[in-house]
């Protein structure tokens, strides 16, 4: 067996001993930069490596860095790349430079539900542009996690008209989602989520655009007071991959295998948020918080603002030499829009 120091870490080498037999059990690097209770890692990760650890007979195994401890979520894609890891959580967001095209998922109106959401995703990557980005990215994309549409989670009180959103400074994830808030008066800071409490706490944003489900994993229902509910604003987007040339290396079944566990959990994530995401919003409401919702007239003008992002993205893209039109379009073929 080839030596490759993605398969194991340098700190594990001296109670090793390596087999000959293609089948000998190997240990790959997992690094995420989420917390372990954070919902990506609790009901994505951690379940996805038990479910290959286990099919496998342990013949493939994970010795697992969470909370950064190798690379942060804005690291990953490079931890993959420069062999510090053999598989990780590439938040597309923090990656709008390298992997652009793949910022088509996070658009405001590209689907309604986490499994709706997740289902095209997975369609976009087994075949044309989106796919093939990651390809030459050196990845192998298992399962994706498409967090329910995001809504305004606010310290300043409700944000509930077009108006109100104006001089506001809000934090988001990056890419597309710069586009959404600048689209409708909003002053977008892009913050890295475990910065959120401190920057909402030291008032350097009033709001952040967020999924419910990250809101207490990152304690800011302590600071907020009010959060949206049917909003549109798009969503954040993650893909968990594997370097590719450890992919390549893998026995056939052994790919099944992680294909299989991938396929599974992403439909398994995908329901829980959005059942998740109606029962926070129950939970959040008990506490004090005001959830409330927009009207049909402020749905209407946000929607008008939000059409403008796009439009922008495409144009944007297309200025740099990258088929943004024809994965905008494919995209929404596959959702039926």
């Amino acid at each position: 067996m080839v030596f490759d120091y993605r398969i194991l870490p340098a700190c594990a080498l001296a109670s090793v001993v390596f087999a000959t037999s293609p089948a000998a059990a190997e240990k790959i690097v997992l690094s995420h930069g989420y917390s372990p209770t954070h919902v990506i890692a609790a009901q994505g990760i951690d379940p996805w490596r038990s479910c290959v650890e286990e099919r496998t007979g342990g013949e493939l195994s994970f010795e697992v860095f969470p909370s950064g401890q190798i690379a942060s979520v804005k690291e990953s894609l490079d931890a993959l790349n420069n062999g510090l890891a053999g598989a990780s959580a590439i938040a597309i967001g923090y990656e709008s430079g390298r992997l652009p095209l793949n910022g088509v998922t996070m658009l405001p109106d590209m689907g309604d539900s986490a499994v709706q959401m997740a289902a095209t995703y997975r369609a976009a990557l087994d075949s044309g542009p989106l796919g093939d980005e990651l390809d030459k990215k050196g990845l192998h994309p298992i399962f994706n996690i498409m967090l329910p549409v995001y809504q305004i989670v606010s310290s300043v009180g409700p944000i509930d008209t077009l108006e109100a959103f104006k001089g506001k400074v809000v934090r988001s994830g990056g890419g597309a989602m710069n586009f959404t808030l600048q689209s409708i008066g909003a002053s977008p800071s892009e913050i890295p989520s475990a910065d959120m409490y401190v920057a909402m706490e030291r008032k350097t944003v009033d709001a952040t655009l967020s999924a419910l489900s990250s809101v207490k994993p990152y304690k800011l229902d302590e600071l907020v007071n009010a959060i949206s509910s049917n909003g549109r604003f798009g969503t954040f987007t993650t893909v968990f991959a594997m370097d590719k040339n450890l992919w390549n290396g893998l026995s056939a079944e052994n790919q099944g295998i992680v294909n299989a566990c991938g396929m599974e959990i992403e439909a398994s994530l995908a329901t829980y948020l959005d059942r998740d995401n109606i029962s926070l919003q129950k939970e959040f409401a008990g506490k004090g918080i005001d959830v409330y919702s927009f009207s049909d007239e402020t749905l209407k003008a946000l929607d008008d603002k939000l059409s403008e992002v796009s439009n922008d993205y495409i144009s944007r893209l297309t200025d740099r030499g990258l088929p943004a039109r024809e994965a905008y379009d494919s995209y929404r073929k596959l959702l039926g829009r």
